[in-house]
């Protein structure tokens, strides 16, 4: 140990001198000096002395020391700074090369909060304007962040905004990355209500900005609906009581309406009551857009004969499913047949190229629809038969017969077992409570209830499948399509109107994977600023995924998020003595599957270059 002399300058220029106790050691290798204790600038102890000051503090350190030859005030003092040297932690002991600047025994990792799909969703954003579009609807610098931290939390852990502010709160680096505070829950509350009041003007811009991104087009729109449900009283204008896609038709609905393009990202988002019929939502949603020219693409629910005339009077060309009875396939060889960009196998058969044949005279009738000005406009109707298709009906199907079969044989079983139901009119009424329930099956079977002789009880319970069960397996797995678009080719057609799957994926992905279902709002304002969350957040994970199919990555969003959630920040606190101490943060390196990610949406990402660095005192 020796004494050094140290300067240090003032704010106001001048620089004042001070002493310091130093020790040099070798450090995996090279010299360093280290200061040890910062002894002021009234140290008092003589120059010749300094030598011998620092050779009695080791040596008390040790319990080696010889202070009895010394005065009292260089002993009071060689003693104090030994003290002061084993308050801060130093240990005269350790080896060399084992004495750091901090203490490695008291090294703590106090924090740990996810990062990848942060930086990730925050990427999304950029790409999209959204903060910029924000800005030019006047919203203020916290009102952005707040929005950006709904968006991303709705993407990285769906919920209502209760959950994301905990999310935000606890699990997430979303504020250290924004470089802001974090917003308070009723912050985010009216953040999502502004949200919703630019709802129309967000949507187009948004779709704008990612059109001119990605360079997609705009020529073939797909139309749809879903809908979400409440626990709770029905209350306001929104929560209705309606048909569920989830079959809870036991609690109020909302219905989200959404027309998306062919690239899978919405052009317009309505939000609708419950119990809003689907063929009376699609002149609004059409209205809403400023395109001509375009294909809209629909389910059956849709296609009524008032809005096929609708599209046809303003314009629209149009592929649907026909809302009419299912026919068996045509007996002849299919006119085409190939696979869907899905990878599902389809047989199709143009209906009108041989409409003479008497075998498929019930698919070959052109319809025709009279508009307004009484100009005739003809159909084009194309078979298919999905092998997709004919897997899953016929699956259902032979559950339901099955369990069908399975009832009608346990009354039959307990006609001869005691304590069982033997009335022959009770038998019949649980017939009929049968056929009721499987009411999908029961009109393909022929169900007698035999009464027993001299009795009131009934004998047997038979049954039999009738020519309408093979006349139903006939139709499994086939449909037809009409579209007024008749100088197209049959396979463009058809690989179109699969399509419409993808917009029925992009509702589950809604649902599922971003927090969509189910809602606990109870206010009308609340629920639609949460479904409207909703939509955004799937606007940038849309994007995410579609960058990433650009280059042959095909994963569902859950499986992303999944991967990126992994990639952690890592707060570490480094104490360099017991009242001070070093906090780093610092991303985790990532694997090559996030990294494949972060190149595909083009963020620069080096976790060597997130450190950042804090000094504390305690």
């Amino acid at each position: 140990m020796f004494i050094r002399t140290q300067s240090h300058k003032r704010k106001n220029g001048t620089s004042i001198s001070g002493f310091a106790l130093a020790e040099s050691r070798r450090v995996d290798g090279q010299p360093r000096t280290f200061n040890l204790l910062n002894l002021g600038p009234d140290f008092k102890i003589p120059r010749e002395l300094w030598k011998d000051f620092g050779k009695q503090v080791k040596a008390y350190l040790k319990g080696t020391d010889s202070l009895e030859s010394y005065e009292e005030g260089f002993r009071r003092k060689v003693i104090d700074t030994a003290d002061q040297l084993e308050a801060d932690g130093y240990d005269v002991h350790a080896k060399p090369n084992q004495r750091h600047w901090i203490i490695p025994e008291q090294m703590s990792h106090p924090d740990s909060r996810t990062v990848g799909g942060e930086r990730v969703g925050l990427k999304a954003l950029q790409l999209m304007g959204f903060a910029e579009l924000l800005l030019e609807l006047g919203l203020s610098q916290e009102q952005i962040n707040s929005a950006r931290v709904l968006v991303i939390g709705r993407m990285l852990r769906p919920g209502s905004e209760k959950k994301t502010h905990e999310w935000m709160c606890d699990e997430s680096s979303i504020t250290e990355l924004l470089g802001c505070k974090p917003p308070s829950l009723s912050s985010l509350y009216r953040c999502s209500d502004r949200l919703h009041e630019h709802q129309k003007t967000i949507t187009k811009r948004l779709f704008s900005n990612t059109k001119e991104l990605l360079g997609f087009g705009d020529t073939i729109l797909f139309y749809d609906l879903t809908n979400t449900y409440f626990h709770g009283r029905k209350q306001g204008e929104l929560k209705e009581h309606g048909r569920s896609k989830e079959k809870r038709s036991d609690c109020p609905l909302v219905t989200l309406a959404l027309t998306i393009n062919e690239a899978g990202f919405p052009c317009n988002v309505d939000i609708l009551p419950g119990n809003v019929g689907e063929s009376k939502t699609l002149k609004a949603a059409l209205g809403n857009l400023d395109v001509d020219g375009v294909t809209v693409i629909m389910d059956a629910g849709i296609s009524t004969k008032e809005n096929l005339a609708y599209l046809d009077q303003h314009g629209y060309a149009w592929i649907t499913v026909d809302r009419r009875k299912k026919s068996p396939a045509p007996k002849r060889t299919p006119d085409k047949e190939f696979e869907t960009t899905s990878g599902v196998q389809l047989r199709a058969w143009d209906l009108q190229s041989d409409r003479n044949d008497d075998d498929d005279q019930q698919h070959e009738e052109s319809l025709e629809i009279q508009s307004d000005d009484e100009e005739t406009i003809k159909e084009w109707f194309i078979y298919i038969h999905s092998e997709a298709k004919e897997g899953k009906e016929k699956a259902i199907m032979d559950t339901k017969c099955k369990k069908f079969e399975e009832a009608l044989e346990d009354l039959h079983v307990g006609l001869s077992h005691p304590k069982r139901m033997k009335n022959f009119v009770l038998v019949e009424q649980k017939v009929g409570r049968l056929k009721n329930e499987f009411s999908k099956v029961s009109h393909l079977y022929d169900i007698k209830v035999s009464p027993k002789e001299g009795t009131e009880h009934a004998a047997s319970v038979t049954y039999h499948r009738t020519h309408r069960y093979d006349e139903r397996q006939s139709f499994i797995g086939g449909y037809v399509i009409r579209t007024s678009l008749t100088d197209w080719d049959l396979q463009t057609t058809v690989q179109h109107y699969h399509r419409l799957t993808e917009i029925e994926a992009t509702l589950r992905v809604m649902k599922s994977d971003l927090g969509l279902r189910q809602i606990y709002h109870q206010d009308d304002r609340c629920i639609e600023g949460h479904m409207f969350i909703t939509v955004l957040a799937y606007y940038a994970a849309h994007l995410v995924r579609t960058l990433l199919k650009q280059n042959h990555i095909h994963y569902s969003w859950e499986t992303i998020r999944t991967h990126l959630n992994r990639v952690r920040r890592v707060t570490t606190k480094l104490p360099k003595t017991k009242q001070r101490y070093l906090l780093t943060h610092m991303d985790e390196d990532i694997p090559a599957f996030v990294e494949d990610i972060m190149d595909c949406i083009g963020l620069n990402y080096d976790p060597k270059k997130t450190l950042r660095i804090e000094e504390r005192t305690e």
